[in-house]
């Protein structure tokens, strides 16, 4: 019995790490997301990294889903992140991420339109 939900990729391009989210995630399916992130994190060696994450076909996540992110995103607060851009279309799902995701806002994260202005800002911030 496959117990998580949600739907994602997690590639890397150089020193970006590209999560693609689809559907609804609940604990399962974001603690599965979060150790696949985890492991390209741990292959960069401690070299600075950033993150874009594209949840335009997001539809939501369950309230222990996002204590598991809460609680990664702790632990990516101690890491060599540069910066998180956000593709999102919806600033409801926005605005709960910013009441349920706290640690979020000790990061430099950017919300945009479209994949490759926000890659184009990550990389800038790498300079």
């Amino acid at each position: 019995m496959n117990l998580e939900h949600g739907i994602f990729t997690v590639t890397v391009d150089t020193n970006i790490i590209i999560i693609t989210m689809k559907g609804s995630f609940n604990e399962f399916g974001a603690r599965a997301l979060i150790d696949s992130i985890k492991a390209k994190i741990k292959s960069f060696k401690s070299a600075k990294f950033s993150i874009i994450v594209e949840d335009l076909e997001l539809e939501g996540m369950t309230p222990e889903g996002y204590k598991e992110i809460n609680k990664y995103n702790e632990w990516l607060n101690d890491q060599n992140m540069i910066a998180k851009a956000r593709v999102a279309k919806s600033t409801v799902t926005l605005d709960i991420d910013n009441r349920l995701i706290p640690a979020i806002k000790k990061q430099n994260i950017k919300i945009f339109e479209d994949v490759p202005t926000a890659i184009e800002w990550l990389k800038r911030q790498s300079e």
